[in-house]
């Protein structure tokens, strides 16, 4: 078989990224394995390098991915949290290829369904492995064109959270890394709409939520376990309904490593839409700050607003069998 792997150097730190790819030529010493340069390749036994090397994390990682995918692999490996995968999975859809993807967590959270491994796990067989079609929440513009994929959650805030350089996971500024590559810690926003939340869906207003949102949170509703996700409880679990993707509005910064006030009795606050595939929920009157954090990665969004939807079987990730 032939794998592709790229790997966050800054992921949780670094080291176990080191760890994972010294596995990774141990026990699958007798498959093709390849990297990036400046993304692990320089750990395995090949590495493509680009003539002109593009400046900044995320331009890097984009030209990464599009290298390794010229090289047509079988699979590729994402060695990093959640955001790395996503990152990952986002340019294997824009290049139109269907390429499986297989995570190893060595990141901050490591929850999402595409991170399929632990960076402490013992790893198969490629041949033991099976491959599962994974849908997303897609925050989108007014006018239909694609911001990004939450394949585990997607947030809408002005913060996200984040691993600082003492390994400690913290709340940052979603806008400045969004717009400037920088990592400033913040607190999340009390409320994130200029004049109050405006909802659309159908062609028909939805609404208004009668409180303050501090957060809008959005998630698929097809995986069994909701271990990790933003949007939890009972009533995401819906077998009967046709209803695959969640979307939670909350007065009470629920993805935060910052302490709140609000006391126990908020989390009885909140709203929520279920969304079946071709449904599509609009959302305007968000501050400038907010961002779409999708899986741990910020983006910005137009002013004007964003529409959210579920969209189902995206992409290809491996499991064990």
């Amino acid at each position: 078989m032939k794998i592709a792997v790229l790997a966050n150097p800054g992921a949780g730190g670094g080291g176990k990224g080191r760890q994972v790819l010294e596995k990774i030529r141990q026990v699958w010493s007798k498959e093709t394995l390849f990297g990036a340069a400046g993304f692990g390749g320089e750990a395995l036994p090949a590495c493509v390098s680009p003539e002109r090397p593009e400046a900044g994390y995320l331009p890097a990682l984009k030209q990464a991915v599009a290298l390794l995918l010229k090289e047509e692999p079988d699979l590729l490996v994402t060695v990093g949290g959640d955001g790395t995968a996503a990152y990952a999975a986002e340019e294997v859809l824009a290049s139109g290829q269907a390429v499986p993807i297989l995570g190893i967590g060595t990141g901050t959270a490591n929850v999402g369904p595409i991170v399929s491994f632990r960076a402490e796990d013992e790893l198969p067989d490629p041949a033991d492995l099976t491959e599962k079609h994974l849908g997303a929440m897609e925050v989108m513009t007014l006018s239909g064109r694609h911001i990004a994929y939450g394949f585990n959650d997607l947030v809408l805030g002005n913060t996200f959270l984040g691993t600082d350089e003492n390994g400690r996971t913290v709340t940052f500024e979603a806008g400045t890394l969004a717009g400037e590559g920088r990592l400033v810690k913040a607190a999340p926003l009390a409320e994130i709409f200029a004049a109050g939340p405006c909802f659309a869906a159908d062609g028909r207003q939805l609404p208004a939520a009668g409180f303050p949102v501090a957060q809008l949170i959005a998630s698929t509703l097809e995986e069994e376990n909701y271990y990790g996700r933003a949007v939890t409880g009972l009533w995401c679990y819906t077998p009967a309904s046709p209803s695959q993707g969640a979307v939670y509005i909350t007065p009470v910064p629920v993805v935060s490593m910052e302490e709140s006030s609000a006391g126990f009795e908020s989390w009885l606050v909140g709203g929520q839409f279920l969304l079946s595939p071709g449904q599509i929920l609009r959302v305007s009157g968000l501050k400038k700050e907010v961002c779409a954090v999708a899986d741990g990665n910020p983006y910005r969004i137009p002013q004007e607003g964003i529409a959210i939807r579920y969209v189902p079987e995206l992409i290809k990730v491996y499991r064990r069998r």
